[in-house]
């Protein structure tokens, strides 16, 4: 019996050690994130109407918070945004890669709307509730560029009878193209 233990007890041992070394070599832990918030710009407004300023910082691992503020002015038709972003890096890197997210805001719509007598401005200002998928990329030699894409679609909470009035969908699909610095 004296031997069977002497076998048995370094075996156990080594298992345990070997277990918990190899648990330590592959934990992913928390990973060292060089930014965690960006400002951005739409860099298009330079030659378009489009104006968009974004902010955003990480909150948790893979969880940031931010916000978006818009102007659109495409074929007279106008468009004015505040949101508030909650996005989830499934990476659990915050500002770097794929991400996905919901929004919350108000968006101004000021169309032109053609009537018996001409042409007729008229605007209706609504809550919204969205979806995003966007990609994120930081580059230069500190990570501190950031590149901005992505889409999403948002929902216009007003009535059907408002919106038909404004010529605006219940539906509005967005598009995303930043570029920022991230510190």
């Amino acid at each position: 019996m004296p031997s069977i233990r002497r076998l048995i007890i370094p075996m156990v041992t080594l298992a345990i050690v070997s277990q918990r070394a190899m648990a330590q070599g592959t934990s992913a832990g928390p990973v060292r994130i060089p930014s965690q918030t960006y400002i951005a710009v739409n860099p298009l407004g330079v030659v378009g109407d489009i104006a968009t300023f974004e902010v955003e910082s990480g909150v948790a691992q893979g969880v940031t918070v931010g916000g978006v503020g818009s102007y659109i002015d495409i074929d007279h038709d106008r468009l004015t945004t505040f949101d508030f972003k909650v996005r989830y890096y499934p990476a659990e890197v915050v500002l770097r890669d794929w991400s996905i997210g919901a929004t919350v805001g108000f968006t101004r719509f000021s169309n032109l709307i053609d009537t018996d007598f001409g042409q007729e401005r008229r605007g209706l200002t609504a809550p919204t509730l969205g979806i995003i998928v966007d990609k994120n990329w930081l580059t230069g030699r500190g990570e501190h560029l950031l590149i901005g894409t992505g889409v999403g679609a948002k929902r216009v909470l007003a009535g059907k009878t408002e919106r038909d009035n404004v010529d605006v969908p219940q539906a509005v699909f967005t598009a995303r193209f930043m570029i920022g610095y991230a510190f």
